[in-house]
């Protein structure tokens, strides 16, 4: 409780140029007013903040990089992410960024080492909120998402994963020249950290050595520009978000469209995994950046000559779209219901829809094994959404449909639905 209290403090009045004694902050030049804490996670904070001079509203991201814990560039991976797919209306965009070095403080939990440093990301504000905020007001109210509506909002995050997996190089493009630039400039934060701490030089024949490792490494699932490097302009770099959810989903202010955010756990794909080593990383990177009840399986057990490519996100839709139409995800739900290891669920491909019967498994019960949906007053999930579902959480990843495949049936899905009752609760 203390050492809470301790980091609460910090974090009003320990910030930048950015946090002084009073609620206000400064990124570039432009000065906001601190309102509140929006959320937290990790080494991450999210502040709603007010432009004094507009008076609009913007959602100020916080992320702390303490000496041996997460590096510069590794955060300002995300802005990277943000300005490659700028142009995507359904994908957030961030406008503006800074890097700051710590003075220090004893009232740190990392020990308040002065030159650490905190990355701020300036971002839109969306009053609605997120798409896991909707799914608590409707456990609260109990009520349920429209059906074609959710399922209107579903696809719009199915076309932003298809500007990620059918990304295409545009290395002349001011978007990517700036990604770059965000990408140097996390680099030479590092390298100006690592002086700091080790000082020494090593052997030159060393060097060498270090040198060729690093040009024969795979492509590790942390590079975002780099991966982009002998890729010709207008051909295919796919890649996955890694870390689909309710809570990455934010709806936009006219209530109909989603805008996919938080691009920290974005990564180039297909990895091969070429080394147990490499799996040993790909699966530590996971357990860090894809939240564990919509991480798809492969993620959970990284095998060695394996290759983890934008199915994950797939499975993380079919995860995210069950969580809207019951509540939670189908592994939570289902590890609930059975006392069982979440893990071992997603491994197994254990879950299913509530009104199967408790005896059906793996959520493939046919229609007719659905329990009376009369004892209760709540809607029956329809059979081609169901369908979609579990088509999305097939546990073979090449048996899950592509993001193309998976938006045709989507599409079909919805044109045949009847139009909502227009009593319906709308978010």
């Amino acid at each position: 409780m203390a050492q809470y209290f301790f980091d609460l403090l910090y974090n009003f009045t320990d910030c930048m140029c950015c946090f002084p004694s009073s609620p206000q902050l400064k990124i570039n030049n432009r000065s906001f007013k601190l309102l509140r804490l929006l959320g937290e996670g990790g080494f991450s904070y999210v502040y709603l903040v007010q432009d004094k001079a507009s008076s609009e509203l913007f959602a100020l991201k916080k992320i702390r990089c303490p000496f041996g814990q997460e590096s510069v560039s590794q955060a300002l991976k995300e802005v990277e992410a943000y300005n490659i797919f700028n142009s995507q209306p359904n994908i957030i965009h961030s406008i503006d960024h800074c890097v700051s070095t710590e003075s220090g403080s004893k009232f740190r939990s990392d020990g308040g080492d002065p030159g650490s440093k905190t990355v701020y990301i300036l971002l839109p504000y969306y009053q609605r909120g997120n798409l896991q905020d909707a799914i608590n007001a409707n456990l609260v109210n109990h009520t349920k998402f429209p059906e074609k509506r959710l399922m209107v909002l579903i696809l719009g995050v199915a076309d932003a994963l298809r500007s990620m997996h059918q990304y295409r190089v545009k290395s002349g493009s001011a978007a990517t020249r700036k990604a770059k630039g965000v990408r140097r400039e996390g680099e030479e934060a590092d390298e100006e950290r690592t002086m700091q701490m080790k000082p020494k030089r090593r052997p030159s024949h060393r060097i060498a050595e270090d040198e060729e490792d690093e040009e024969n490494a795979p492509l590790m699932d942390d590079e975002v520009t780099r991966s982009q490097e002998g890729v010709e302009d207008g051909d295919l770099r796919p890649y996955a978000h890694r870390d689909v959810k309710p809570g990455n989903i934010m709806i936009d202010d006219n209530g109909q469209s989603p805008i996919l955010m938080d691009l920290g756990s974005l990564a180039p794909s297909p990895i091969a995994i070429t080394s147990r080593s490499l799996a040993l990383a790909v699966q530590d990177t996971a357990a860090e950046h894809s939240t564990m009840p919509y991480r798809a399986p492969e993620l959970f057990d990284v095998k060695t000559g394996s290759i983890i490519d934008t199915k994950v996100d797939i499975w993380s839709l079919g995860c995210t779209l069950y969580a809207c139409l019951v509540g939670k995800s189908p592994f939570e739900a289902r590890s609930e219901e059975t006392g069982g290891s979440l893990s071992m669920c997603v491994l197994g491909g254990d879950w299913r829809f509530p009104d199967e019967k408790s005896g059906a498994s793996k959520g493939k019960a046919k229609s007719g094994e659905s329990e009376d949906s009369s004892k209760n007053d709540e809607p029956a999930i329809s059979a081609p959404v169901k369908d979609i579902v579990r088509r999305c959480l097939t546990v073979e990843p090449s048996e899950r449909p592509d993001i193309d495949e998976l938006i045709e049936l989507m599409k079909g899905v919805i044109d045949q639905m009847p139009e909502d009752d227009a009593a319906g609760p709308s978010h």
